[in-house]
Protein backbone atom coordinates (compact mmCIF):
# COMPACT_ATOMS: atom_id res chain seq x y z
CA UNK A 1 0.00 0.00 0.00
CA UNK A 2 1.17 3.33 -1.12
CA UNK A 3 1.40 5.82 1.66
CA UNK A 4 1.12 9.48 0.70
CA UNK A 5 3.54 11.85 3.35
CA UNK A 6 3.38 15.45 3.16
CA UNK A 7 6.46 16.99 1.56
CA UNK A 8 6.35 19.59 5.06
CA UNK A 9 6.12 17.06 7.10
CA UNK A 10 8.51 14.64 5.56
CA UNK A 11 11.41 17.87 5.82
CA UNK A 12 10.77 18.68 9.26
CA UNK A 13 10.76 15.26 10.49
CA UNK A 14 13.70 14.32 9.17
CA UNK A 15 15.98 17.20 9.79
CA UNK A 16 14.75 17.41 13.58
CA UNK A 17 15.60 13.86 13.93
CA UNK A 18 19.23 14.55 12.14
CA UNK A 19 19.89 17.64 13.95
CA UNK A 20 18.70 15.81 17.44
CA UNK A 21 21.08 13.15 16.77
CA UNK A 22 24.27 15.34 15.36
CA UNK A 23 23.96 17.44 18.38
CA UNK A 24 23.56 14.52 21.17
CA UNK A 25 27.03 13.04 19.62
CA UNK A 26 28.16 16.76 19.37
CA UNK A 27 27.41 17.04 22.92
CA UNK A 28 28.22 13.83 24.27
CA UNK A 29 31.93 14.36 22.70
CA UNK A 30 32.14 18.07 24.42
CA UNK A 31 31.36 16.32 27.89
CA UNK A 32 33.92 13.91 27.60
CA UNK A 33 36.66 16.14 26.31
CA UNK A 34 34.92 18.02 29.30
CA UNK A 35 36.00 15.88 31.78
CA UNK A 36 38.85 14.45 29.96
CA UNK A 37 40.23 18.67 30.29
CA UNK A 38 39.75 18.89 33.43
CA UNK A 39 41.36 15.56 34.58
CA UNK A 40 44.59 16.99 32.42
CA UNK A 41 44.69 20.44 34.04
CA UNK A 42 44.06 18.98 37.88
CA UNK A 43 47.08 16.36 36.91
CA UNK A 44 48.98 18.99 35.48
CA UNK A 45 48.75 21.60 38.18
CA UNK A 46 49.01 19.24 41.00
CA UNK A 47 52.53 17.25 39.31
CA UNK A 48 53.75 21.34 38.87
CA UNK A 49 53.30 21.92 43.33
CA UNK A 50 54.80 18.52 43.69
CA UNK A 51 58.06 19.82 41.24
CA UNK A 52 57.86 23.48 42.87
CA UNK A 53 57.68 22.01 46.67
CA UNK A 54 60.81 20.60 48.02
CA UNK A 55 59.98 18.03 51.21
CA UNK A 56 61.59 15.14 52.11
CA UNK A 57 60.53 12.18 54.49
CA UNK A 58 61.58 13.74 57.42
CA UNK A 59 59.64 16.70 57.34
CA UNK A 60 55.65 17.00 57.74
CA UNK A 61 53.42 17.64 55.02
CA UNK A 62 52.88 20.95 53.60
CA UNK A 63 49.09 22.12 53.22
CA UNK A 64 48.08 24.31 50.99
CA UNK A 65 44.23 24.96 51.52
CA UNK A 66 42.82 21.77 49.77
CA UNK A 67 46.07 20.04 48.40
CA UNK A 68 48.38 18.41 50.47
CA UNK A 69 52.45 17.68 49.13
CA UNK A 70 53.87 14.68 51.53
CA UNK A 71 57.38 12.62 51.16
CA UNK A 72 55.16 9.96 53.02
CA UNK A 73 51.68 7.95 52.04
CA UNK A 74 50.99 7.79 55.12
CA UNK A 75 50.99 11.50 55.18
CA UNK A 76 48.49 12.46 53.51
CA UNK A 77 44.43 13.04 54.33
CA UNK A 78 42.66 9.81 55.95
CA UNK A 79 40.10 10.52 53.51
CA UNK A 80 42.77 10.08 51.04
CA UNK A 81 44.39 7.17 52.58
CA UNK A 82 40.57 5.63 52.40
CA UNK A 83 39.47 5.94 48.53
CA UNK A 84 42.89 4.96 47.57
CA UNK A 85 45.57 2.24 47.32
CA UNK A 86 49.20 3.11 47.40
CA UNK A 87 50.16 -0.29 45.28
CA UNK A 88 47.06 0.92 42.89
CA UNK A 89 48.62 4.37 42.10
CA UNK A 90 50.65 4.68 38.63
CA UNK A 91 53.64 7.28 38.97
CA UNK A 92 52.92 10.61 37.35
CA UNK A 93 49.22 9.93 36.58
CA UNK A 94 46.27 11.61 38.15
CA UNK A 95 44.08 8.91 39.94
CA UNK A 96 40.48 10.75 41.33
CA UNK A 97 37.31 9.44 42.90
CA UNK A 98 33.88 11.55 42.62
CA UNK A 99 31.31 10.93 45.30
CA UNK A 100 28.72 10.64 42.64
CA UNK A 101 28.59 10.65 38.54
CA UNK A 102 28.51 14.55 38.28
CA UNK A 103 25.96 14.66 35.14
CA UNK A 104 22.63 15.22 36.25
CA UNK A 105 23.70 16.70 39.68
CA UNK A 106 27.03 18.35 40.81
CA UNK A 107 28.92 15.94 42.67
CA UNK A 108 29.31 16.06 46.78
CA UNK A 109 32.74 15.04 46.90
CA UNK A 110 36.03 14.91 44.71
CA UNK A 111 39.40 12.96 45.70
CA UNK A 112 42.45 13.61 43.68
CA UNK A 113 45.80 11.82 44.03
CA UNK A 114 48.80 11.95 42.36
CA UNK A 115 52.08 10.04 42.66
CA UNK A 116 54.92 12.36 41.38
CA UNK A 117 58.45 10.64 40.89
CA UNK A 118 61.28 13.00 39.41
CA UNK A 119 65.04 12.66 40.27
CA UNK A 120 65.01 9.49 41.93
CA UNK A 121 62.83 11.01 44.43
CA UNK A 122 59.19 10.18 45.00
CA UNK A 123 56.20 12.39 46.13
CA UNK A 124 52.47 12.44 46.77
CA UNK A 125 50.32 15.62 45.73
CA UNK A 126 46.52 15.15 47.59
CA UNK A 127 43.52 17.79 46.65
CA UNK A 128 40.25 16.88 48.96
CA UNK A 129 37.31 18.84 47.87
CA UNK A 130 34.55 17.95 50.34
CA UNK A 131 31.77 19.95 49.03
CA UNK A 132 32.45 21.35 46.18
CA UNK A 133 28.99 22.21 44.75
CA UNK A 134 28.20 25.06 47.31
CA UNK A 135 29.96 28.39 46.91
CA UNK A 136 31.56 29.85 49.85
CA UNK A 137 28.71 31.76 50.46
CA UNK A 138 26.71 28.68 50.71
CA UNK A 139 25.20 29.16 47.23
CA UNK A 140 24.96 25.90 45.09
CA UNK A 141 27.19 25.41 41.88
CA UNK A 142 26.08 24.34 38.97
CA UNK A 143 28.08 21.81 36.98
CA UNK A 144 30.17 23.41 34.01
CA UNK A 145 29.32 20.51 32.23
CA UNK A 146 25.78 21.43 32.26
CA UNK A 147 26.30 24.53 30.36
CA UNK A 148 26.98 22.05 27.83
CA UNK A 149 24.03 20.27 27.27
CA UNK A 150 21.61 23.62 27.90
CA UNK A 151 23.57 25.14 24.71
CA UNK A 152 22.82 21.87 23.10
CA UNK A 153 19.07 22.49 23.91
CA UNK A 154 19.28 26.20 23.07
CA UNK A 155 21.24 25.22 19.48
CA UNK A 156 18.24 23.00 18.89
CA UNK A 157 15.46 25.50 19.86
CA UNK A 158 17.42 27.99 17.39
CA UNK A 159 17.25 25.05 14.62
CA UNK A 160 13.65 24.43 14.91
CA UNK A 161 12.86 28.01 15.01
CA UNK A 162 15.00 28.09 11.67
CA UNK A 163 13.75 25.72 9.86
CA UNK A 164 10.19 26.62 10.67
CA UNK A 165 10.92 30.35 8.95
CA UNK A 166 12.76 28.25 5.77
CA UNK A 167 10.18 26.02 5.44
CA UNK A 168 7.51 28.29 5.92
CA UNK A 169 9.27 30.83 2.63
CA UNK A 170 9.97 28.04 0.48
CA UNK A 171 6.30 26.41 0.62
CA UNK A 172 4.06 29.33 1.05
CA UNK A 173 5.24 29.99 -2.81
CA UNK A 174 4.47 25.99 -3.48
CA UNK A 175 1.12 26.22 -1.90
CA UNK A 176 0.79 29.53 -3.86
CA UNK A 177 1.78 27.12 -7.17
CA UNK A 178 -0.16 24.42 -6.39
CA UNK A 179 -3.26 26.96 -5.94
CA UNK A 180 -2.64 28.60 -8.99
CA UNK A 181 -2.54 25.43 -10.96
CA UNK A 182 -5.43 24.07 -9.70
CA UNK A 183 -7.91 27.38 -10.53
CA UNK A 184 -6.66 27.51 -14.46
CA UNK A 185 -8.63 27.69 -16.89
CA UNK A 186 -9.20 28.88 -20.61
CA UNK A 187 -9.19 32.97 -19.03
CA UNK A 188 -6.10 32.66 -16.93
CA UNK A 189 -3.96 31.51 -19.25
CA UNK A 190 -4.30 34.23 -20.96
CA UNK A 191 -2.96 36.16 -18.14
CA UNK A 192 1.15 37.13 -17.26
CA UNK A 193 2.41 34.32 -14.54
CA UNK A 194 2.60 35.15 -11.35
CA UNK A 195 5.72 35.85 -9.49
CA UNK A 196 6.83 32.71 -7.18
CA UNK A 197 10.05 34.22 -5.57
CA UNK A 198 12.05 31.07 -6.86
CA UNK A 199 13.43 30.72 -10.53
CA UNK A 200 12.50 26.49 -10.39
CA UNK A 201 9.06 27.66 -9.07
CA UNK A 202 8.60 29.79 -11.76
CA UNK A 203 9.85 27.76 -14.58
CA UNK A 204 7.76 25.08 -13.16
CA UNK A 205 4.80 27.48 -13.55
CA UNK A 206 5.84 27.90 -17.45
CA UNK A 207 5.87 24.26 -18.28
CA UNK A 208 2.41 23.59 -16.44
CA UNK A 209 1.12 26.69 -18.54
CA UNK A 210 2.76 25.74 -21.83
CA UNK A 211 1.19 22.40 -21.11
CA UNK A 212 -1.97 23.54 -20.79
CA UNK A 213 -1.85 25.80 -23.32
CA UNK A 214 -1.01 22.92 -25.52
CA UNK A 215 -3.65 21.00 -24.44
CA UNK A 216 -6.31 24.33 -25.19
CA UNK A 217 -5.09 24.92 -28.71
CA UNK A 218 -5.67 21.30 -29.28
CA UNK A 219 -9.01 21.32 -28.18
CA UNK A 220 -9.80 24.85 -29.71
CA UNK A 221 -8.37 22.74 -33.34
CA UNK A 222 -10.38 19.78 -32.06
CA UNK A 223 -13.41 21.98 -32.16
CA UNK A 224 -12.73 24.17 -34.81
CA UNK A 225 -12.33 20.88 -36.76
CA UNK A 226 -15.95 19.58 -35.92
CA UNK A 227 -17.22 23.02 -36.67
CA UNK A 228 -15.79 22.99 -40.11
CA UNK A 229 -16.27 19.86 -40.46
CA UNK A 230 -20.24 20.07 -39.86
CA UNK A 231 -20.14 23.63 -41.83
CA UNK A 232 -18.26 22.20 -45.11
CA UNK A 233 -20.02 18.72 -45.15
CA UNK A 234 -23.61 20.10 -45.66
CA UNK A 235 -23.67 21.12 -49.31
CA UNK A 236 -22.45 17.30 -50.70
CA UNK A 237 -24.44 16.06 -47.69
CA UNK A 238 -27.77 18.13 -49.21
CA UNK A 239 -26.25 17.35 -52.58
CA UNK A 240 -26.39 13.45 -51.79
CA UNK A 241 -30.13 14.02 -50.41
CA UNK A 242 -31.66 15.82 -53.00
CA UNK A 243 -30.31 13.37 -55.76
CA UNK A 244 -30.97 10.11 -54.01
CA UNK A 245 -34.61 11.48 -53.35
CA UNK A 246 -34.28 12.43 -57.57
CA UNK A 247 -33.19 8.65 -58.46
CA UNK A 248 -35.79 7.43 -56.62
CA UNK A 249 -38.43 9.31 -58.29
CA UNK A 250 -36.92 8.90 -61.80
CA UNK A 251 -36.50 4.72 -60.85
CA UNK A 252 -40.34 5.12 -60.04
CA UNK A 253 -41.04 6.62 -63.35
CA UNK A 254 -38.72 4.27 -65.12
CA UNK A 255 -37.21 7.48 -66.48
CA UNK A 256 -34.28 7.47 -69.63
CA UNK A 257 -30.94 5.53 -67.40
CA UNK A 258 -28.61 7.72 -68.84
CA UNK A 259 -30.80 11.01 -66.58
CA UNK A 260 -30.36 8.12 -63.81
CA UNK A 261 -26.51 7.89 -63.89
CA UNK A 262 -26.26 11.65 -64.84
CA UNK A 263 -27.78 11.74 -61.14
CA UNK A 264 -25.59 9.19 -59.76
CA UNK A 265 -22.72 10.81 -61.09
CA UNK A 266 -23.63 13.76 -58.67
CA UNK A 267 -24.20 11.36 -55.64
CA UNK A 268 -20.89 9.68 -56.65
CA UNK A 269 -19.22 13.13 -56.85
CA UNK A 270 -20.80 14.45 -53.82
CA UNK A 271 -19.47 11.59 -52.19
CA UNK A 272 -15.88 12.00 -53.04
CA UNK A 273 -16.12 15.76 -52.13
CA UNK A 274 -16.73 14.25 -48.62
CA UNK A 275 -13.53 12.28 -48.40
CA UNK A 276 -11.35 15.05 -50.23
CA UNK A 277 -12.48 17.61 -47.80
CA UNK A 278 -12.28 15.13 -44.56
CA UNK A 279 -8.90 14.66 -45.40
CA UNK A 280 -8.03 17.80 -45.85
CA UNK A 281 -9.75 19.43 -43.08
CA UNK A 282 -7.64 16.51 -41.02
CA UNK A 283 -4.73 17.53 -43.17
CA UNK A 284 -5.00 21.24 -41.70
CA UNK A 285 -6.53 20.49 -38.00
CA UNK A 286 -2.84 18.60 -37.89
CA UNK A 287 -0.46 22.10 -39.12
CA UNK A 288 1.03 19.74 -41.20
CA UNK A 289 3.87 21.24 -42.80
CA UNK A 290 3.98 19.84 -46.15
CA UNK A 291 1.76 20.64 -48.89
CA UNK A 292 -1.69 19.38 -50.29
CA UNK A 293 -1.12 17.63 -53.52
CA UNK A 294 -1.88 19.57 -56.45
CA UNK A 295 -4.02 18.86 -59.99
CA UNK A 296 -4.87 20.42 -63.00
CA UNK A 297 -7.83 21.89 -63.36
CA UNK A 298 -10.35 23.98 -65.20
CA UNK A 299 -11.31 26.64 -63.08
CA UNK A 300 -14.44 27.45 -64.75
CA UNK A 301 -16.22 23.50 -64.95
CA UNK A 302 -15.47 23.95 -61.11
CA UNK A 303 -17.97 27.13 -61.10
CA UNK A 304 -20.16 25.83 -62.85
CA UNK A 305 -20.28 22.20 -61.06
CA UNK A 306 -20.50 23.92 -57.69
CA UNK A 307 -23.03 26.38 -58.77
CA UNK A 308 -25.16 23.58 -59.47
CA UNK A 309 -24.53 21.50 -56.79
CA UNK A 310 -25.64 24.97 -54.12
CA UNK A 311 -28.53 25.60 -56.18
CA UNK A 312 -31.13 24.21 -53.88
CA UNK A 313 -30.10 27.77 -52.08
CA UNK A 314 -31.53 29.90 -54.03
CA UNK A 315 -35.29 28.03 -54.07
CA UNK A 316 -37.93 30.09 -53.34
CA UNK A 317 -35.94 33.20 -53.98
CA UNK A 318 -36.16 35.77 -56.90
CA UNK A 319 -32.28 36.17 -57.90
CA UNK A 320 -30.95 36.36 -60.93
CA UNK A 321 -28.08 34.67 -61.64
CA UNK A 322 -25.11 35.84 -63.95
CA UNK A 323 -21.93 32.85 -64.21
CA UNK A 324 -19.05 33.98 -66.85
CA UNK A 325 -16.61 31.66 -67.14
CA UNK A 326 -13.34 30.80 -69.32
CA UNK A 327 -11.73 27.41 -70.11
CA UNK A 328 -8.42 28.54 -68.18
CA UNK A 329 -6.44 25.76 -66.75
CA UNK A 330 -4.16 25.68 -63.87
CA UNK A 331 -2.14 23.60 -61.38
CA UNK A 332 -3.84 23.55 -57.70
CA UNK A 333 -4.55 21.70 -54.91
CA UNK A 334 -8.54 21.30 -55.90
CA UNK A 335 -9.61 20.41 -52.67
CA UNK A 336 -8.72 23.85 -51.18
CA UNK A 337 -9.73 25.54 -53.74
CA UNK A 338 -13.11 23.97 -53.85
CA UNK A 339 -14.03 24.54 -50.29
CA UNK A 340 -13.08 28.52 -50.70
CA UNK A 341 -15.51 28.78 -54.27
CA UNK A 342 -18.30 26.90 -52.16
CA UNK A 343 -17.65 28.97 -49.04
CA UNK A 344 -18.27 32.19 -50.74
CA UNK A 345 -20.83 31.40 -53.53
CA UNK A 346 -22.63 29.60 -50.84
CA UNK A 347 -22.18 32.80 -48.33
CA UNK A 348 -23.78 34.68 -52.04
CA UNK A 349 -26.50 32.73 -52.27
CA UNK A 350 -27.67 32.60 -48.87
CA UNK A 351 -27.79 36.10 -47.87
CA UNK A 352 -29.48 37.36 -50.92
CA UNK A 353 -33.29 37.02 -50.54
CA UNK A 354 -34.10 38.57 -54.26
CA UNK A 355 -31.64 40.37 -56.18
CA UNK A 356 -28.69 39.43 -58.49
CA UNK A 357 -25.75 37.24 -58.17
CA UNK A 358 -22.60 37.79 -60.54
CA UNK A 359 -19.94 35.24 -60.49
CA UNK A 360 -17.58 36.13 -62.68
CA UNK A 361 -14.03 34.02 -63.92
CA UNK A 362 -11.14 35.32 -65.55
CA UNK A 363 -8.09 32.93 -65.53
CA UNK A 364 -7.06 32.51 -62.08
CA UNK A 365 -9.26 35.47 -61.02
CA UNK A 366 -12.72 34.85 -58.97
CA UNK A 367 -14.88 37.61 -57.77
CA UNK A 368 -18.56 37.30 -56.78
CA UNK A 369 -20.76 39.80 -56.29
CA UNK A 370 -24.41 39.54 -54.58
CA UNK A 371 -27.29 43.04 -54.79
CA UNK A 372 -29.81 42.00 -52.49
CA UNK A 373 -32.82 44.16 -53.39
CA UNK A 374 -34.85 43.30 -50.82
CA UNK A 375 -35.67 45.49 -47.59
CA UNK A 376 -34.64 42.80 -44.77
CA UNK A 377 -32.15 44.40 -42.66
CA UNK A 378 -30.95 41.65 -40.71
CA UNK A 379 -29.97 39.21 -44.21
CA UNK A 380 -28.87 42.72 -45.65
CA UNK A 381 -26.70 42.86 -42.03
CA UNK A 382 -25.72 39.37 -42.10
CA UNK A 383 -24.67 39.69 -45.52
CA UNK A 384 -21.94 42.53 -45.10
CA UNK A 385 -20.96 40.01 -42.10
CA UNK A 386 -20.25 37.61 -43.70
CA UNK A 387 -21.10 33.62 -42.74
CA UNK A 388 -18.30 33.72 -40.26
CA UNK A 389 -17.08 29.65 -40.20
CA UNK A 390 -17.29 29.23 -43.78
CA UNK A 391 -15.59 32.79 -44.32
CA UNK A 392 -12.79 31.92 -41.72
CA UNK A 393 -11.72 28.76 -42.99
CA UNK A 394 -11.69 30.43 -46.47
CA UNK A 395 -9.55 33.03 -45.16
CA UNK A 396 -7.21 30.60 -43.14
CA UNK A 397 -6.92 28.77 -46.31
CA UNK A 398 -6.23 31.35 -48.30
CA UNK A 399 -3.55 33.10 -46.40
CA UNK A 400 -1.69 29.97 -45.48
CA UNK A 401 -1.17 29.96 -49.58
CA UNK A 402 -0.81 33.66 -50.10
CA UNK A 403 -3.33 34.29 -52.23
CA UNK A 404 -5.14 36.99 -53.17
CA UNK A 405 -7.71 37.86 -51.54
CA UNK A 406 -10.58 41.09 -51.42
CA UNK A 407 -13.43 41.97 -50.01
CA UNK A 408 -16.05 45.50 -50.71
CA UNK A 409 -19.43 46.23 -49.08
CA UNK A 410 -22.30 48.76 -50.30
CA UNK A 411 -25.28 49.72 -49.11
CA UNK A 412 -26.98 46.39 -51.07
CA UNK A 413 -24.19 44.47 -51.53
CA UNK A 414 -21.30 42.42 -50.97
CA UNK A 415 -17.74 42.00 -53.50
CA UNK A 416 -15.40 39.68 -53.17
CA UNK A 417 -12.35 38.39 -55.52
CA UNK A 418 -9.85 36.12 -55.00
CA UNK A 419 -6.91 35.48 -57.34
CA UNK A 420 -5.22 31.48 -57.46
CA UNK A 421 -2.02 32.93 -57.32
CA UNK A 422 0.65 30.30 -58.28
Amino acid sequence: MNVIVSIRKYIIISLLITCTALIAIFSSIAVKYFFAGLDIASAGFLHSQAILLEIDENQSPIELGDITVAAKWSDLPQSILDNFKETELIPNQLSKEMGGYPIFSPPKSGYFVIKVQNNNKTKYVSMVLDNPSHNPDGTVKMPLFLYIILTSIGALLLFSIALFIILQKVTTPVEKLKNWAKSLNQHQLAHPLPNFHYNELNALAEIIQSSLESVQESVEREQKFLGYASHELRTPIAVTRTNSELLRKMIKKNINQDKQLEVLTRIDRAGLNMTDLTETLLWLNRQEDKELPEKRIVLGDLIKQLVSDLEYLLEGKTIELKVTTDTYEMLIPEVLCRIIVTNLIRNAFQHTIAGTVIIKQENRSLSITNIDDSSNETEQTTNELGFGLGLELSKKLIDKYEWFYSATHSSNGHTVEIKFTA
